[in-house]
């Protein structure tokens, strides 16, 4: 999605207003502020106009919302509350270099009724989709409207043929609530479940992170496996095409050792399923042999390629979890299934076996690093819940990790200088008003024709 420049909310609560720059170049910016300012209805009312959310717009009273984006875009909405329990958000955009401003409304009409509690064994994802834990699949619209669960928000199908369909083009945004694990994953807390149950709820919840990391790695196997295939079958075709190649054997040396420590990192890490046994000549190689090579190593570069984004991502989340997980390292199953063991005895340990913080931290880096879409808008909401000291001075160094590695961008909002690290460079400290504000004036017909360049 397109990158955010600023963001500003006016008449938050009927009177803030808070005007957020975004860090740049650095994928991160941090938000700090006092109790009751709105940091969490900040994050949360972001999140609701990235995915256009109405009924989380409709929650929180505002007058106006501006996103501006790093190539110029502009989205403005408005919230105008009528008699009745109507709620018209005017929807404004403009794009690079169109001085004209477009305008859509959009009535909001709550369905009123008592809101009915959501069965136990139901899990909301991320993406808003309801995940039926006794089959172990994900609910179709119907099945979850059957249920009276809520549908998940849906920008494509609200905005399809009007002006907004290219401003939520690609738009993704993940909301990781204040609360613990179990509202990190937007599955309802109740009174009724035993303490035990929503230990293990988390840990199946985190079981469905666990299966799309491998579903992943197999699609990763057969890409690498296609590669392979099509690359046997043009072989010698490719070989007699280099007959006129010249190929320097101190380079080829060089670049056979390259890919060479490559495959043995992505075999001992459990990617690549068998060595590759094939051995530089010890003696100096004559011109058909490395012309050979020169095909063979590009051959072993193909085939290796599909692997490497899932490497990556399999190898920060690994140093994530045994720089912090006492005595527990992470592996690959035989059959590429992310699996957790004991350093001292060997024996696996289950993932309900983890402390309710490792199941958190293991959560929130799984979710970022195998389910978030890349170029994503991740809001945090105080992360230092559930975090051990240690734990906290380390995570804005590891979440800069999973921004770079998915290209995300992060806005975390905390209290805690554990957090910040020294790093007041990305903070926006957002205030209490001196005295109570009604907002921006009203846009008249002259700025939406013409709003002027920027």
């Amino acid at each position: 999605m397109k990158t955010i420049e600023a963001v500003t909310i006016e008449g938050l609560f009927g009177y803030i207003r808070h005007d957020v720059k975004f860090s740049k170049p650095d994928p991160i910016t941090i938000i700090s502020g006092p109790n009751g300012i709105g940091k969490t209805h900040f994050l949360r009312l972001l999140h609701a106009v990235i995915m256009l959310d109405l009924s989380t717009l409709a929650s929180v009273e505002f007058r106006d919302i501006e996103v501006r984006y790093v190539d110029k875009w502009v989205l403005r909405v408005r919230q105008t509350r009528k008699a009745g329990g109507e709620i018209v958000f005017s929807f404004s955009g403009k794009r690079p270099r169109i001085r004209t401003y477009q305008r859509l409304d959009i009535t909001y009409v709550h369905a009123g009724g008592e809101e009915r509690e959501t069965p136990e064994w139901t899990v909301r994802l991320p993406d808003g989709n309801w995940y039926d834990t006794r089959l172990e699949r994900v609910m179709s619209p119907d099945m979850a409207k059957r249920y009276g669960l809520p549908a998940a928000p849906s920008a494509t199908a609200q905005t399809r043929g009007t002006w907004l369909e290219d401003f939520y083009k690609g738009a993704s945004s993940i909301l990781i609530d204040t609360q613990r694990l179990d509202n990190v994953l937007n599955y309802p807390a109740r009174t009724q479940r035993s303490s035990q149950g929503r230990h293990g709820a988390a840990a199946k919840r985190i079981q469905l992170y666990i299966e799309q990391i491998s579903a992943q790695l197999s699609d990763a196997r057969r890409k690498s496996l296609n590669e392979s295939l099509d690359a046997d079958q043009t072989f010698a075709s490719r070989v007699l095409k280099r007959t006129k190649t010249t190929i320097n054997s101190q380079d080829l040396r060089e670049r056979y050792q390259r890919i060479a420590d490559q495959h043995a990192e992505l075999h001992a890490s459990g990617l690549s399923v068998r060595p590759v046994d094939v051995r530089f000549p010890e003696e100096e190689a004559d011109t058909t042999e490395r012309r050979i090579l020169n095909v063979f190593l590009d051959d072993w570069e193909r085939k290796l390629k599909p692997l490497l984004p899932i490497h990556e991502k399999l190898n920060s989340l690994r140093r994530i979890v045994e720089s912090k997980f006492v005595g527990k390292e992470v592996y690959l199953s035989e059959k590429g299934q992310i699996r957790f063991r004991s350093k001292f005895s060997g024996k696996p340990v289950s993932v309900q076996s983890l402390s309710s913080g490792e199941q958190h931290l293991l959560a929130v880096f799984t979710m970022l690093l195998f389910s978030a879409e890349r170029g994503s808008l991740v809001l945090i909401d105080e992360p230092e819940i559930s975090m051990h000291a240690a734990w906290k001075h380390s995570f804005l160094e590891d979440i800069a990790e999973v921004a770079r590695i998915s290209e995300l961008q992060i806005v975390l909002a905390t209290h805690s200088s554990a957090i910040i690290k020294g790093r007041w460079d990305l903070v926006q400290e957002i205030e209490a008003p001196d005295a109570v504000e009604v907002g921006l004036p009203e846009m008249t017909e002259s700025d939406e024709e013409s709003d002027g360049e920027e």
